[in-house]
């Protein structure tokens, strides 16, 4: 994405104008991600960042009044798209939709730019503990609190057995769905990178999963059947 303050007009830093204020705030997010996830959160400046960006440091520190804040926003612009489909569901059919986010959520995790956030999560963690504590309050705790939603939504309408709609359950899922993968995917063994590899793996983890729980899909109603010849 290019800088939105440099298009049509000589190449300068500077504020931008209000008519390219949401574009210049996603540019400034995907510059940040590229920085950060080539040379770590440690290894990242703010200043570094400006000049990528060809951005004042005060444009920054506008929107983002520290590196942690901004790393958050970075991670939370990466997990968005996802995170808002899991929040628009409208719980019609709760265990289609369930399986429907649990398939992006394995496409999100074997995203490079998301790998690349683990690693930075891993790597730097331990000496930034606010920044593991951030980024599980802004992402991991969404995630796993829509998939309870949606596991106690599949539970009322008689999709899966009761008992089942709990923390451990939701955990469990997101576990075998996204465990291997990433785990791999950290090593740098590349699994699952055909889209034919990862419909057989993600069915038959499915399919698991459904035997587990007693999944059992909504019956249509009759309002969407075919009337009878």
């Amino acid at each position: 994405m290019a800088n939105p303050c440099l298009q049509g007009r000589k190449r300068r830093c500077g504020r931008p104008t209000t008519d390219v204020t949401e574009d210049l705030d996603q540019y400034l997010l995907e510059i940040a991600a590229g920085l950060f996830v080539q040379h770590g959160y440690a290894g990242t400046s703010i200043d570094q960042i400006a000049r990528k960006a060809c951005a004042s440091k005060q444009t920054l520190y506008r929107r983002y009044p520290s590196k942690e804040a901004l790393f958050i926003a970075v991670v939370t612009n990466l997990t968005g798209s996802v995170l808002r489909a899991m929040e628009e569901t409208p719980l019609t059919n709760p265990l289609e939709e369930l399986r429907h986010i649990s398939r992006l959520m394995l496409d999100l995790t074997l995203r490079p730019d998301a790998l690349g956030t683990y690693r930075i999560l891993i790597a730097d963690g331990h000496r930034h503990p606010s920044l593991q504590q951030q980024a599980v309050m802004a992402i991991g705790q969404p995630f796993h609190n829509n998939f309870v939603r949606l596991l106690k939504a599949a539970e009322q309408k008689g999709q899966i057995n009761p008992g089942y709609a709990t923390d451990t359950t939701a955990r469990l899922l997101t576990g075998m769905i996204t465990g291997w993968p990433m785990e791999d995917s950290l090593f740098g063994l590349n699994p699952l990178q055909t889209e034919p590899e990862r419909d057989l793996f993600f069915n038959e983890a499915w399919s698991f999963f459904l035997s587990a729980v007693g999944g059992r899909p909504v019956a249509p109603s009759l309002s969407t059947q075919e009337a009878p010849a």
